[in-house]
């Protein structure tokens, strides 16, 4: 028996770390799984504190490479496995090819347990830069003779989710510097500008008018208390980190999220996108349905719609089929539901829920356009607002200041 230490993620999605004894790393998967666990690194405990190559591997796994170099890693991969290279030959190749020093060690890793003779699937789930959908397509590709077809499908998973998350952010990028350029501005004229006013009147013995008063005032108790503006977040942020760290109080936060005005119907068409994707990438990579339901599920990105998601799991597991149960939770739209009810009725439930995650990012896209549309001119309007009430305040109080006897 060796003792390891394992990484590992829990059904709750939440990190979990241990020791245990194993006869070799099939065993100890086999332990975890049985456990409930979902692998993410394991290693032998004596040489992490032995030998320092090992430390640095698994201190270099815990940190996330982007997602862009992982799927251009898998398109390198699964072109030259296309072009009859074989799987070690190929690994070398592309760490002589690779720049970053970080990806070289993990392929660099990857060959040495391919040539080891661990298999390929096994040599991923050591590194937490791969995620479970991965690993779990591998395994299920190298079971079925079919690696080149699965890190193909894999490929264009990745993408598609890296183009996602591309349009969303480069969406977002006017409205947040808007947001900050006009709030930095208004931050500026209060701290400088207004109190030049404030000693103008005092020298002069004035009374201000009333919105010149307002002005004042807010321009006086941001001057004191500045330094809460940016306390007060940061405890608030603490607050919410805090709270989301327990399944409890992520699941509520989640909840929250998907009832918000204009972003609530988007995240939760994201997040059917991503476990329809899932699911239907790892149906056609040859998983069983309920081990493809199950890691789906981990995939949603929201804990409150995997908890309404979980009844179905329970429904599929006692022959009941997949389109009714997960109808039944309400967690998916109409249309979500009728096309994997058609989809399993025709045998082709994979394509199809490929085709339902297509048809929601392109909802989605359409959706962030209409939503940003509507709040462009919000923002803009509300900045006005607040410049405007400032300027007329500055302009009542200078026209009062001829008022003031000399």
């Amino acid at each position: 028996m060796h003792l390891f230490n394992y990484q590992a993620v829990d059904p709750s999605g939440r990190e979990v770390r241990g020791t245990l004894k194993a006869e070799n790393e099939q065993d100890l998967l086999k332990r975890l799984r049985s456990m409930g666990y979902y692998p993410v690194n394991v290693g032998h405990a004596a040489a992490a504190l032995g030998a320092p190559a090992s430390a640095r591997l698994s201190f270099f796994s815990r940190k996330k490479a982007t997602g862009a170099q992982v799927a251009a890693f898998t398109h390198q991969l699964a072109s030259m496995l296309e072009a009859g290279v074989p799987l070690d030959r190929s690994l070398r190749l592309l760490r002589e090819l690779e720049d970053s020093g970080r990806l070289k060690e993990i392929i660099s890793d990857l060959l040495k347990g391919v040539q080891g003779g661990r298999s390929f699937a096994e040599s991923l789930s050591r590194h937490g830069v791969f995620p479970a959908i991965f690993v779990n397509t591998v395994r299920a590709g190298e079971a079925g003779g079919a690696l080149e077809a699965s890190l193909k499908r894999m490929n264009a998973y990745l993408e598609d989710t890296e183009r996602v998350k591309d349009e969303i952010k480069s969406a977002l990028i006017y409205p947040l510097l808007l947001a900050m350029i006009g709030g930095a501005a208004v931050i500026f004229m209060l701290l400088f500008v207004v109190p030049r006013f404030a000693v103008l009147f005092e020298d002069l013995g004035g009374a201000a008018p009333l919105p010149a008063l307002m002005l004042l005032e807010a321009s006086r108790i941001l001057s004191f208390y500045f330094w809460l503006l940016p306390a007060g977040l940061l405890l608030f942020w603490l607050g919410i980190k805090r709270f989301s760290a327990t399944a409890e109080g992520r699941t509520r936060l989640d909840a929250a999220k998907l009832r918000l005005p204009l972003i609530g119907g988007i995240l939760r068409k994201s997040s059917v996108a991503r476990f329809s994707r899932t699911l239907g990438t790892l149906l056609q990579s040859g998983l069983p349905i309920m081990e493809a339901l199950e890691l789906s599920a981990k995939t949603a990105g929201n804990m409150a719609l995997e908890k309404e998601i979980a009844p179905a799991l329970d429904g599929v597991r006692k022959g009941m089929g997949v389109a009714g149960p997960l109808a039944a939770t309400n967690a998916f739209p109409k249309l979500a539901s009728h096309m994997i009810s058609v989809g399993e009725e025709t045998g082709r439930l994979g394509e199809m829920l490929l085709k339902l995650s297509d048809n929601y990012d392109r909802e989605i896209k359409t959706s962030i356009k209409r939503a940003l549309s509507t709040l462009e001119p919000a923002i803009i309007l509300v900045m006005a607002l607040i410049v405007g009430f400032i300027v007329v305040s500055v302009l009542l109080a200078v026209t009062s200041l001829n008022e003031i006897p000399m």
